[in-house]
């Protein structure tokens, strides 16, 4: 019974400790850290790139036919020139300071599109994650 008891009590501490390190804000802070479109083509760049240089080891190291050496190449050519086609597309379309733009004012037109609530005390709106109000620190309906 205590065994069980302490199993129980442990159990609502980790619970308790671990729920804010999954939980997913939707803050316009948080949605700043978030992956772009130019940041995951740049990291499956590195990735591809990567994979070049370890087909080219094993095949030096004698770990590969000459034909499986070809024909994998070939495949991973056309995928990293592929990458570096959209990331040429993406970079080109526009400059890169219209691109931020564009990425900003997209992220801010979610946060602002999302449901909020108005201060009672000062009627600023605040998002509906608060319970309290941002400017006059008014506490907030659920």
């Amino acid at each position: 019974m205590l065994y069980l008891l302490c199993g129980l009590l442990g159990g609502a501490v980790l619970t308790a400790i671990c729920t804010p390190l999954f939980r997913k804000e939707r803050t316009l802070e948080s949605a700043i850290i978030e992956e772009t479109q130019w940041d995951l083509l740049q990291r499956k760049k590195e990735v591809i790139l990567g994979n070049i240089q370890d087909l080219e080891f094993e095949y030096k190291c004698g770990k590969l036919s000459e034909a499986d050496y070809q024909k994998i190449r070939a495949e991973m050519n056309a995928e990293a020139a592929q990458i570096f086609q959209e990331v040429e597309n993406l970079e080109s379309s526009a400059d890169l300071d219209a691109l931020i733009r564009r990425e900003i004012s997209e992220r801010k037109h979610r946060s602002s599109s999302k449901a909020q609530k108005s201060c009672p005390s000062c009627g600023t709106k605040n998002p509906t994650t608060n319970k309290f109000c941002a400017d006059c620190g008014a506490k907030l309906k659920p």
